[in-house]
């Protein structure tokens, strides 16, 4: 897709053209395919990402953290090492350091006495003066050989007295040494542009002295939730109140995807307070997500208020099931994804669109969340009328006892069931049309920080 097209609605760039949403006009949910294609018409998932990529352009910035801040943020360029590690020949034994050439010819019989000189040299420390060829000098695991010295001899193979060694066997040169560079040389690439900081990566950064490096700065992610209905105090148990659970699961999935997540106060059904609270937060964010009140078959009040906010509809509506109205709007260059009510359709979407798009901003492009291989464990197949639209189909994973392989039970379920999710920890994307998935299939189970885990 041509750039020039990025802000068009995805459902004019393919399969049938023609704008599916003329000014004004209401879109309905119909039960046959033909009749559906007439009134509200749903994307591809490829032309759908093809269109975000476009409009989304280069959302990277740039920010130095010190090291011990690191953990978790995505490098935004290669570290290089400044300097060698370890930078000088280190003992890799307790014992004695001495110059190789000085036991040629040591044999039990005829051991060669090497003068001890006086005092040890600990971990870190540098011995001072020149070890010459006749001379030995104590030192501890981690210490840095003397000059002079190009090996170490183990304290247990050689007998010591208080101002000599006998060493009873030749010494090869770099016994014992742990070897300048041998870590890590200088100039070397340690780490790479796009890698997530790991805790034995913090290890590697401080043992080089690498003090701050540069990071993307983590996405600032606003949650709108709206909804007269919604309360968000989860022991508010009044008459015609529904708890704002989903919330609690979005911002843990954004945070486990590289994004700092704040949730924004509820919004009543009303559109100018919306369009007040979408401009409140995209103000103060990266991206937005709305959360309910989108709809196929009511007048759609997320869509009107991101109009009115000035937005260009990207996407709405997608052969996904479940969550097919989800979508992605561009405000003021500001990505906004609308989130479907029902919690199931709410991860749909957040897998679809919202992860990638926190990666995107991350310096990872559209990635799509991990995955492992995995066999189905049972036959599953898409039914009803969205049969032919791809299928995020959650996953129950286990080891197989057997063989230790990891096997998914797959299972389709009513959206608002949220014992459902509770029971998943990993999900496949089925293409469309006719998905199915059969027993002994391979897989690419995929993994959703923040909401997945293997026992």
């Amino acid at each position: 897709m041509e750039a020039r097209d990025a802000g068009r609605r995805v459902g004019r760039l393919g399969r049938g053209g023609g704008d599916p949403w003329p000014a004004g006009a209401q879109a309905k949910e119909v039960e046959d395919e033909a009749s559906l294609s007439d009134s509200f018409r749903y994307t591809h998932l490829s032309d759908a990402l093809a269109a975000l990529s476009a409009a989304l352009g280069d959302a990277r910035t740039l920010e130095t953290v010190g090291t011990p801040d690191a953990f978790g943020r995505v490098l935004a360029k290669d570290v290089l090492a400044p300097r060698d590690l370890p930078e000088k020949d280190v003992a890799s034994f307790d014992g004695y350091a001495i110059a190789s050439s000085a036991t040629e010819g040591a044999a039990p019989g005829s051991p060669v006495e090497l003068e001890l000189l006086p005092g040890e040299t600990k971990a870190g420390q540098v011995q001072r003066g020149r070890l010459s060829e006749g001379q030995a000098a104590r030192v501890a695991t981690g210490a840095y050989l003397p000059r002079g010295a190009d090996a170490v001899v183990a304290k247990e193979d050689v007998a010591a007295a208080e101002e000599a060694v006998s060493v009873p066997k030749a010494v090869a040169r770099g016994e014992h040494v742990f070897r300048r560079g041998a870590d890590v040389m200088r100039g070397e690439r340690v780490l790479g542009a796009g890698r997530r900081v790991l805790g034995q990566d913090l290890v590697l950064l401080a043992s080089l002295h690498i003090a701050r490096v540069p990071v993307f700065r983590e996405p600032r992610v606003a949650i709108l939730p709206t909804g007269s209905e919604l309360t968000s105090e989860i022991g508010d148990r009044r008459e015609g109140k529904v708890v704002e659970s989903h919330s609690l699961m979005l911002r843990r999935l954004v945070e486990g995807a590289g994004g700092r997540a704040e949730t924004r106060l509820i919004v009543r059904d009303d559109r100018e307070a919306l369009v007040r609270s979408i401009r409140a937060a995209l103000a103060k964010s990266d991206i937005l997500f709305t959360l309910a009140g989108s709809s196929v078959g009511e007048p759609d009040l997320v869509e009107s208020a991101l109009r009115r906010a000035g937005a260009t509809m990207l996407i709405h509506g997608v052969r996904v099931h479940r969550g097919r109205v989800m979508g992605v709007s561009m405000v003021s260059g500001k990505p906004v994804v609308i989130l479907p009510g029902p919690v199931q359709g709410a991860l749909n979407a957040f897998i679809v669109f919202g992860y990638p798009i926190i990666r995107h901003h991350l310096g990872r492009g559209l990635e799509a969340p991990p995955w492992l291989p995995a066999t189905v464990s049972e036959d599953w197949e898409a039914t009803g009328k969205f049969r032919d639209f791809h299928q995020v189909v959650y996953l129950a994973l286990r080891r197989d006892p057997g063989g230790g392989a990891l096997l998914a039970a797959p299972s389709g379920a009513e959206t608002e069931k949220a014992s459902f999710l509770a029971s998943k920890n990993a999900y496949v994307l089925v293409p469309g049309p006719g998905g199915r998935l059969s027993k002994g299939q391979s897989i690419q189970a995929r993994f959703l920080p923040g909401f997945s885990g293997v026992e």
